[in-house]
C-alpha cells in the first residue's frame, strides 16, 4: 500500500517553517529622490496563526535606477527594496532556528498619484542559518516597472511575505503588514503623453470553461485583474473568469484566461484592470464542451495497466489524474496536458487492492472543480477460468426544436381613439435535448418591426410575450421560463442551465400581445418571428 503522510510529521514540518523576513545583503547607492522610510509591521504565518511574531520596527529605502530628476513616459524603472535594519527569527516550538538559504522575501511597492497599481518584487532564497532571537538576513528584493502616465508617480513600500523551505520539502508562509501609515520613499516626476493600454484575445471564440490568450501593450507593471463583461462593456464580474495567468513585462501583457464553467453563451467583452487603466476586448463564449473520461480496461487484478482518455478539456492544459479509494483522496498524482483539440490518452497501473476509482480532473483543481469518477473493480488472477469483457458505446444526439404551426392569429382591433392591444398565442415549441452532456440551452426569439404594405408601421418593440415552459416526463435537465416584457431585437423564451447531467424533452409557449397606438393606420399588419436555440 502507498506510503501516507503523519498528520503528526506535516505539523512538525510546518512548524519548522515559521519565519519572518525583513533584512538585506545587497547594499547599492540611493537616487537623488531616495527617503528613508519607518513604520512597525505585524507578521502572521499561516500554518500556524496562533504563533506570538513580536510586531517589528522597520527601516528601508526604495532605492530606483537610473535615477533622474525627469523621467519619460515608456521609461522602464527598476526598484530594489533595501532593508536598514534586521527582524529576529521568532520562536516556536517546532525548530530552533532558520536553515541556511530557505526563505525568499516577495515585497510590493504601491504607486501613487499619476499611476495607482502594486508592483511586486522578489527577492532570492539565500540566507544566512540563524537561530530564535537572532537577525534573519534576507537578499533585498528587485523588481521592474513601465512608466505610462504623465505626472508625479509616488513610490511607497507596501505589504511583504516570506516563504521558507523546511526539512527540504515544506514550505511556509509568513504575511507582514504595516499598522501605521507608510510615507513615501520615492516621488518621480514624469513626462510625456500619457499611453493607453491595448488588449487582443487569440481566438475570439472560446467555450464556456475554456482558455484564450490575451496579449497588450503600453500596460504597468504589477498586478492585472480580468473580467467578464456584457457586450456593451456593464456588469464586469471577476467571477466569470475562472482562471488566468496574465504577467506585463516590458509593458507587454500576455497569458491566458479561462471562462468560468457556468457562462451562458453569447456575446461578452473581456475587461482587464491594472491600477487604475484598463482595456477591453470582445470575446463571443460558445457553449461548454462535454468532458468525457474513459479506463480500459475498467477490472482487472493488482498491477493492472489501466488507459487513461479524454476529451472536452481546455487545449494545451493540465490535467491530473490519481487511485483513490471512496474517501475521495487522490494518491500519488499523475499529470498530463491536452492536446491543441483538448484530448489526451496516458497509462496507469493500479497499483493497490484497496483502491475503487480513478479521480480526473484539472490540474489544481481538487477539491474545488468537479471531479471525474471512473469505477475499477479489482479481480483476482484467472486460475483456469475464462473473462470476456463487454463494452458498448453511448452516442450523444441532437439539440433540436419543432414547433405545431408556422402562422400566428392575433385578435383584431377596431379604432376607437384610445390605445388597444392585439392578443394571441405562441404556437407551441418543443425542444429535444438528446446530447447527454452537462450543457443547457437557451432558446430565444427576435421579431421584425409589423407592416401593412402600404406605409404603416408598429415598432418591432411594441410586440411582447409571457413565456411558459414544461419539462416532459423524465427530462433530468430543469427548464426556465424566460422574463416577460418586449421581444424586440432579442428575448429568452426558454432556458435550461448547465448541470452534471442534462436533457430530455420540453414545452414552451407564450401568451402574446401587440401594442397598438390609438390613431394607427389601417390594414392588415404582419411580422416575422425568429426562434433559435443554442
Amino acid at each position: 500500500m502507498p506510503s501516507r503522510f503523519a498528520p503528526g510529521k506535516i505539523t512538525v514540518a510546518l512548524g519548522a517553517a515559521i519565519v519572518l523576513g525583513t533584512t538585506g545583503l545587497v547594499v547599492l547607492a540611493p537616487s537623488a529622490l531616495a527617503a528613508e522610510v519607518d513604520y512597525t509591521a505585524r507578521c502572521v504565518n499561516r500554518t500556524l496563526p496562533s504563533l506570538e511574531i513580536p510586531d517589528t520596527n522597520l527601516k528601508l529605502d526604495l532605492v530606483v535606477t537610473p535615477a533622474k530628476a525627469t523621467y519619460q513616459v515608456g521609461d522602464v524603472v527598476n526598484v530594489e527594496w533595501q532593508w536598514k535594519n534586521h527582524a529576529k527569527v521568532p520562536k516556536n516550538p517546532y525548530t530552533p532556528g532558520v536553515d541556511k538559504d530557505s526563505t525568499l522575501p516577495t515585497t510590493n511597492v504601491q504607486l501613487g498619484g499619476a499611476m495607482t497599481n502594486k508592483v511586486e518584487l522578489k527577492g532570492q532564497r539565500i540566507n544566512p542559518p540563524a537561530l530564535a532571537g537572532e537577525d534573519l538576513i534576507l537578499t533585498n528584493p528587485v523588481g521592474q516597472f513601465t512608466l505610462t502616465t504623465a505626472g508625479q508617480v509616488t513610490l511607497t513600500p507596501a505589504a511583504y511575505n516570506t516563504s521558507t523551505i523546511a526539512f527540504g520539502t515544506v514550505e511556509s508562509f509568513t504575511d507582514c503588514t504595516p499598522l501605521n501609515t507608510v510615507a513615501v520613499s520615492q516621488t518621480l516626476t514624469v513626462e510625456g503623453a500619457t499611453q493607453t493600454p491595448t488588449l487582443a484575445a487569440n481566438p475570439t471564440t472560446v467555450a464556456a470553461g475554456g482558455a484564450t490568450a490575451l496579449t497588450g501593450t503600453n500596460w504597468s507593471s504589477g498586478q492585472v485583474t480580468p473580467s467578464l463583461c456584457k457586450a456593451d462593456g456593464t456588469a464586469c464580474d471577476p467571477a466569470g473568469i475562472k482562471a488566468n495567468s496574465l504577467v506585463v513585462s516590458h509593458a507587454a501583457l500576455s497569458g491566458n484566461v479561462s471562462i468560468a464553467d457556468a457562462v451562458a453563451p453569447g456575446d461578452y467583452v473581456i475587461k482587464v484592470d491594472n491600477g487604475g487603466a484598463s482595456a477591453s476586448t470582445p470575446i463571443k463564449v460558445t457553449p461548454a464542451a462535454v468532458r468525457t473520461v474513459t479506463i480500459s480496461p475498467d477490472h482487472g487484478p493488482v498491477g493492472t495497466a489501466v488507459t487513461v482518455t479524454g476529451s472536452g478539456f481546455a487545449p494545451n492544459s493540465g490535467v491530473q489524474f490519481a487511485w483513490s479509494d471512496t474517501s475521495d483522496v487522490p494518491d500519488e498524482t499523475t499529470y498530463v496536458t491536452t492536446d491543441a483539440s483538448g484530448a489526451f490518452t496516458a497509462t496507469t497501473e493500479m497499483y493497490f487492492e484497496g483502491f475503487t476509482q480513478l479521480m480526473v480532473t484539472e490540474t489544481g483543481a481538487w477539491g474545488s472543480n468537479p471531479i471525474k469518477h471512473l469505477p475499477f473493480r479489482v479481480t483476482e488472477p484467472p486460475t483456469g477460468g475464462l473473462e470476456q469483457t463487454i463494452t458498448g458505446a453511448v452516442t450523444p444526439g441532437a439539440l433540436t426544436i419543432t414547433q405545431q404551426a408556422s402562422a400566428i392569429k392575433l385578435s383584431d382591433i377596431t379604432l376607437n381613439g384610445q390605445a388597444q392591444n392585439m392578443t394571441g398565442a405562441l404556437n407551441t415549441v418543443t425542444v429535444k435535448d438528446f446530447r447527454g452532456g452537462a450543457t443547457g440551452w437557451t432558446l430565444t426569439g427576435a421579431v421584425t418591426p409589423f407592416t401593412n404594405g402600404d406605409g404603416g408601421t408598429i415598432a418591432a418593440d411594441k410586440f411582447s410575450w409571457t413565456p411558459k415552459v414544461a419539462a416532459g416526463p423524465g427530462s433530468p435537465s430543469v427548464a426556465v421560463a424566460g422574463a416577460a416584457g418586449p421581444i424586440g431585437s432579442g428575448a429568452t423564451l426558454a432556458s435550461a442551465p448547465n448541470a452534471a447531467v442534462t436533457g430530455g424533452t420540453f414545452t414552451a409557449d407564450a401568451d402574446l400581445s401587440l401594442a397598438v397606438p390609438a390613431y394607427q393606420k389601417v390594414g392588415t399588419y404582419s411580422a416575422t418571428l425568429t426562434l433559435s436555440i443554442s
